[in-house]
């Protein structure tokens, strides 16, 4: 069967010369967007007021949604109007003139439902259909239904910029040991890695806390295994990968720079098991359906789920070597239910932890003993409904958890511990009263709480503990004429009451417009909006492993407030090619920082508050069909923070300017899959990027400390080793050098043979084929002479390999 196309995005237009105050532009903004909203025609005229509205939801024999299936209408053997189903199965096919037509539906898997169809003048046709179960290949269906969701979005959503991968894109893009959705969408233009070792991305200029990560709806904090260098999310358990890099629309909150979207796959229903083993673990899932009574007895037409585990096994391969006592584990679930009146009810859960415990190791072996564990636990539970008319009511709880402790005994019981928490419940509203208005409002309530402390010898020296409650609520609107404009007006607002400190309110008003051009294959966008969050990950970014210390706004930290502004250009050709450009500028107030000179008799002064800036270019040229599929993907970023300069002596503190570490100038990335020999397919990924600034070391002096000799007086001159307090380094301004350009070959090959009883996927990942040395950070020994800098590099050419099977 020949390969499907898939629907990533990208964008990018507009060079900015100069900073402008956000702020400014989108408070004085927003009355006008509103006004131009209200302006816009609640109607058509003419010929279209005679119009009609085709609607409806499709489902399979057992009553599950059919998602991306494609509707069309045909008069003749003209195609006239078309539409796409949503995760609901719903579709939505407005301003259809009367007369008689030919309904074909058509989804991959399904056999085509072909069918007359009579539109009567200015009415809705509300209908209920049902696909039969049956093996398709992608030469029976139509050019029409070949659309992406890529493409979709480009017609009907007028700002976020939205990439998205599926589990097989997934899976093509060469990595580490196995496929990680999080180390995949490193590809996409915006996102920045800075070292091989860490999972964790920055988009457009933000740091890595600023990125509301979400498993099924459900927010995870620190979804990192082995301290950051592989994801939590299981490849198997993945439907999708959604990531929107900016302008996103006023029911989005919590987070300032981006969403990651992560959707669980129920599975078909049929029973199956998947897994695989690689050099980092073994996992299995297992899929399947309850029985059609118990279904009924819960008032449901069908319910399916899909379960999986995963853990490693560095513990015992080494074991007959060394011992090497760490381990981590993955368990997830979704249970996915459809009532028999088209709704969806699904229960999603994941639980995964790290154990690093040194303290079971032999004293001779490893002289540091010292237990160190973190995980995530999270459990969600989601209805939606659709709505007669048009639109859906979503209602969703969730909890979610992190922690993260460290204990060394052998040092007076030392220990380290870091907890947050976040209970959430949110419901949304989505109705479609005319043909070219929809409306969109929603509510949250949230409450937070976290705690860090840090123990030796029974007494406490640091840390905080807080809880805050959030309240969220928006209202956004959208106005759309077909191929011509797609208007969206939007305003949503967060109370939230941290303790200790103090009640705030922030209003959010969110904007985006799309213009068509031509014939509608080209169009220009624009977003603006006011970002909030209201929560901290205290986590040096400059370690390439490290530890994610969660904080609350609050008393000891400012909450972050972000306008942002982007434009750009996008289209299609054909159905081959997708392009797009697109600029940015993004300011942020209440970025945070260690404070280096805090306090010890204040537990509330160890954080800095600060202020970025980040301004940048995307760009992307995407091939969507045919045997060679991929994408390029360009970046330009320049990111800065400013904070007071504790260490100065002057009683007003001077500010410091300087670019943080993810503020990689230029990124290119090259990503293919094209068809090998013999039935393999291969992935390719070559990343190129300007060095990430650091902090150089520009000379060193031997600091002396002075001592009481006989006969009274001090000594300086430090002719005794005793008077040498060893070496002082002068430093460069900080972050003002930058390590050399980082590039890097991946390639990854699989091959999937047929087998009786199911399939079996061999695969292989070569990783840094040309054993770049791209360097991680420097160390410079002044001890020598001369002084001697030297480095330690990132991953060498590293080959991986793993199989994976189905039954």
């Amino acid at each position: 069967m020949p390969k499907l196309a898939f629907g990533l995005q990208v964008d990018r237009v507009v060079h900015i010369s100069q900073r402008i105050r956000m702020g400014w532009v989108i408070r004085r903004a927003a009355p006008a967007v509103v006004a131009v909203a209200m302006a816009l025609p609640l109607a058509p005229v003419g010929a279209l007021a005679q119009a009609s509205t085709v609607q409806g939801q499709i489902r399979d024999e057992v009553g599950s949604a059919v998602f991306g299936a494609t509707v069309l209408l045909y008069r003749g053997d003209r195609l006239v109007h078309g539409a796409d189903t949503d995760r609901l199965g719903s579709f939505r096919i407005s301003e259809v003139s009367p007369g008689p037509y030919e309904m074909r539906v058509q989804a991959l898997g399904y056999a085509e439902l072909v069918q007359a169809l009579d539109v009567g003048f200015a009415t809705t046709e509300t209908l209920d259909l049902r696909l039969q179960q049956s093996a398709l290949e992608l030469e029976g269906i139509s050019v029409e239904a070949e659309r992406s969701r890529q493409r979709r979005r480009f017609e009907e959503v007028p700002g976020p910029t939205v990439r998205e991968m599926n589990r097989s894109q997934v899976r093509w893009v060469p990595g580490v040991a196995e496929p990680d959705p999080v180390r995949a969408i490193e590809v996409l233009p915006g996102v920045v890695s800075t070292s091989d070792f860490s999972a964790a991305f920055h988009v457009r200029g933000g740091s890595q806390d600023q990125n509301l990560i979400l498993l099924d709806g459900i927010p995870i904090f620190s979804p990192f295994h082995l301290g950051g260098l592989f994801s939590v999310f299981n490849a198997d358990m993945i439907d999708r990968v959604e990531l929107m890099s900016g302008g996103f629309a006023a029911e989005h909150g919590g987070r300032v720079s981006s969403v990651l979207d992560i959707d669980s796959d129920p599975g078909s229903g049929d029973f199956g098991v998947d897994g695989a083993v690689s050099l980092l673990s073994s996992r299995a899932a297992v899929a399947g359906s309850l029985p059609k009574s118990f279904a009924d007895a819960l008032g449901h037409a069908n319910v399916r789920y899909r379960l999986s585990a995963r853990r490693s096994y560095f513990d015992v391969l080494l074991k007959p070597a060394f011992e090497f006592p760490y381990h981590l584990t993955d368990l997830q679930g979704v249970i996915e239910g459809w009532t028999r009146s088209g709704g969806r009810v699904t229960v999603s859960a994941y639980s995964g932890e790290d154990v690093f415990a040194l303290t079971s190791v032999d004293d001779e072996d490893f002289p540091l003993r010292v237990d160190w564990d973190w995980g995530n636990d999270a459990i969600g539970a989601r209805w939606t409904q659709p709505r007669s008319g048009g639109g859906s009511i979503d209602v969703r709880a969730n909890f979610s958890r992190y922690g993260t402790g460290l204990i060394f005994p052998d040092f007076g019981d030392t220990e380290f511990d870091s907890r947050i928490q976040q209970a959430q419940l949110r419901t949304d509203l989505d109705f479609r009263p005319t043909p070219r208005w929809s409306f969109q409002t929603g509510a949250t309530a949230q409450r937070l709480s976290y705690g860090n402390s840090f123990l030796t010898g029974g007494t406490d020296f640091g840390g905080g503990r807080g809880t805050g409650n959030l309240l969220g609520s928006y209202v956004q609107a959208r106005w759309s004429s077909p191929r011509k404009w797609l208007v969206e007006v939007g305003l949503r607002g967060d109370l939230y009451a941290p303790d200790p400190g103090s009640t705030v309110f922030e209003p959010a008003p969110r904007f985006a417009v799309k213009r068509f051009l031509g014939s509608g294959e080209v169009a220009l966008k624009m977003a603006a909006g006011r970002y909030t969050q209201f929560l901290h990950s205290l986590r040096d970014e400059e370690l390439p492993l490290g530890l994610d210390i969660w904080v609350l706004a609050g008393a000891r930290a400012p909450h972050t407030v972000s306008d942002q502004i982007q434009v750009g250009i996008e289209g299609f050709r054909d159905i081959d090619w997708y392009w797009s450009v697109e600029g940015y500028l993004r300011e942020f107030d209440g970025v945070v920082t260690f404070n280096v000179a805090d306090d010890p008799n204040d537990d509330r002064d160890d954080i800095l508050g600060g202020r970025g800036t980040s301004w940048g270019v995307d760009a992307m040229l995407r091939k969507e069909t045919g045997d060679v599929q991929g994408w390029i993907a360009l970046s330009f970023l320049k990111a800065e923070r400013t904070f007071p300069d504790v260490i100065s002596p002057l009683e007003e503190k001077p500010r410091v300017t300087y670019p943080p570490i993810f503020d990689r100038r230029l990124d290119a990335d090259l990503v293919l899959t094209y068809p090998g020999p013999w039935g393999w397919t291969g992935g390719v990924r070559w990343n190129l990027g300007t060095g990430i600034p650091y902090t150089r070391a520009l000379g060193s002096y031997a600091y002396y400390q002075p001592r009481y000799v006989e006969g009274g007086g001090l000594d300086w001159t430090g002719d005794d080793q005793d008077a040498s307090g060893g070496y002082g380094v002068v430093l460069g301004a900080r972050n003002s050098s930058r390590y050399p350009t980082y590039h890097r070959l991946d390639l990854s090959f699989r091959r999937t043979f047929p087998k009786s009883w199911g399939s079996l996927t061999p695969y292989l990942n070569l990783v840094n084929v040309y054993n770049q040395r791209n360097v991680l950070f420097y160390f410079f020994e002044y001890e020598q002479d001369p002084p001697v800098r030297s480095g330690i590099s990132m991953f060498p050419v590293l080959p991986t390999f793993g199989v994976e099977v189905s039954f």
